[in-house]
């Protein structure tokens, strides 16, 4: 059972040009507008709403700065929302 990783940068946040490149090197980074984890989950697949998500816990304003997040058993994402 392989665990399945998606790199994330918020679109809104105070982010580079350069960051993707620096943080993510050549893997494929998801832009997303999303401002809410639970919308997050649903947009990338990992739970079919966003209210299975939140009753999963996974609800709450997108964490701020470079966060690993365990979005279930499975699937890790790393997230980049830089803010100052």
């Amino acid at each position: 059972m392989s665990t399945i990783s998606t790199n994330i940068i918020v679109k809104s946040s105070d982010w580079a040009h350069s960051d993707a490149k620096t943080l993510f090197e050549d893997e494929e980074v998801y832009w997303t507008d999303s401002q809410d984890i639970s919308v997050l989950m649903k947009e990338l697949g990992i739970y079919e709403s966003t209210s299975k998500a939140r009753q999963a816990g996974r609800k709450g304003p997108i964490p701020s700065g470079f966060t690993q997040f365990k979005a279930s058993k499975k699937i890790t994402i790393w997230i980049w929302n830089p803010h100052e």
